[in-house]
């Protein structure tokens, strides 16, 4: 998500963490009512910092180069022989300046130089003769190249520290503003339902009749941009679906025994365990059975011909076979706007199941249609990301990833 007014332009190499703490509490103020109610406060509190604070350092360690360069004597000092310049230069994104200003600080002087928007070239350089610099060889330079990694490394670390707490307390505001629109919205909308006065004209079948101890579907007042009624899961009952998997999947890392004997079989039977127990809880009002099966993992809630709801279960196989998952669930159904899928991945007989669940985070962060990475209270359970659907960009769906570590028995 982006903002199309930009009142005061911060350069993305800079800190400035006052102007951007009072632009992203602007930012949070203005936000469209009508974008705060489709996102979840920590989405749209996530969009603002991302656009408004100070972007963590990175550092592109692997692509430095070396140059060098003659440099006329100083005036003054025309006696004296040419110099040489000689540099290690790297590239480096985000708040640059608290880079060079934490290496400085260690003794190390770098400088920088920016092009528009784009990432940084910092530089650290020395100043010799040439016969000083034809005595440089290999092992004094690949020593020199290293002590320059290791030091910049160091400071890099250092900012980001300095720079993660500007961003989280930049969240903090932000988020405290938007919940408090959010509350204000969604009573405004209660009373007003309450009284049977509608916010804005509607056509009242666009409701999905669904109903439980919880559970209610929404109409979504705003159509998409051809006019078209759209649909969406409301936020409380989407989250209480995710909650209600994720207790699933606590069950199962609690049960080892009965689950190993699950996990002998295939995703199927723990598909269709899940679809019991999303079905016990769960009723629609014109057909008894709201979740159905499709094919042999997924996990479906069906309304007007797209789906308002899509699970899978998937054993994890590698980052490739991930990959292919998704593409394939992703492109297999239509969806509404704001369509919510939920990925349970079981992870079994690995050694190392945090890189697992790592490494298909990063899939997911990196996919080509992936519009926003959602920061995670804990990883290890629970990942979201919002998503473009497949061939309509005006379409967002959120996906959450929900490991679930299989142990031996």
């Amino acid at each position: 998500m982006s903002f199309p007014h930009r009142e005061e332009e911060i350069h993305r190499s800079a800190t400035d963490y006052d102007k951007r703490l009072q632009l992203a509490i602007r930012k949070a103020r203005d936000l469209p009512e009508e974008v705060l109610e489709r996102l979840p406060v920590d989405a749209a509190a996530e969009a603002v910092v991302n656009e408004c604070a100070a972007a963590p350092v990175v550092v592109d360690h692997a692509g430095l180069w070396l140059d060098s360069k003659e440099a006329p004597p100083r005036r003054g000092h025309e006696h004296e022989e040419w110099r040489v310049i000689f540099s290690f230069n790297v590239t480096v994104d985000g708040a640059t300046h608290a880079l060079t200003q934490h290496a400085a600080r260690a003794g190390l002087p770098l400088s920088s130089r920016t092009v528009g928007d784009q990432p940084s070239t910092v530089t650290l350089s020395f100043v010799g003769t040439n016969d000083e610099m034809a005595m440089l060889d290999s092992e004094r330079l690949r020593q020199s190249i290293d002590d320059f990694h290791e030091r910049i490394r160091q400071a890099a670390e250092a900012a980001n520290e300095e720079i993660n707490a500007h961003r989280a307390q930049v969240r903090e505001q932000v988020t405290a503003i938007l919940e408090s629109r959010a509350r204000r919205i969604k009573a405004f909308k209660a009373a007003t339902s309450a009284l049977g006065i509608p916010v804005a004209p509607r056509d009242e079948n666009q409701r999905i009749p669904l109903r439980s101890r919880a559970l209610t579907l929404q109409q979504l007042d705003q159509a998409v941009g051809s006019g078209r009624p759209e649909w969406h899961l409301q936020e409380e009952i989407a989250e209480d679906v995710i909650s209600m998997i994720m207790s699933f999947t606590a069950a199962l890392e609690r049960l080892v025994e009965t689950t190993n004997k699950l996990a002998r079989e295939d995703e199927e039977t723990l598909r269709d365990l899940l679809l019991f127990i999303l079905n016990a809880n769960y009723q629609g009002a014109a057909t008894g059975e709201t979740f159905v099966g499709k094919g042999k993992t997924d996990i479906l809630l069906r309304w007007h011909d797209r789906n308002a709801f899509i699970g899978e279960c998937k054993f994890w196989n590698g980052p490739e076979k991930f990959v292919e998952a998704v593409d394939q669930l992703l492109g297999l159904y239509t969806v509404w706007r704001d369509t919510r899928v939920a990925i349970v991945l079981f992870i079994r007989d690995r050694k190392n199941v945090t890189a697992a669940i790592d490494k298909a985070r990063s899939q997911l962060a990196e996919y080509e249609r992936t519009l926003q990475v959602i920061t995670p209270d804990d990883p290890m359970k629970r990942s979201d990301f919002l998503i473009h659907a497949a061939g309509d960009e005006q379409r967002v769906i959120r996906l959450s990833l929900l490991p679930v570590v299989i142990p031996r028995a």
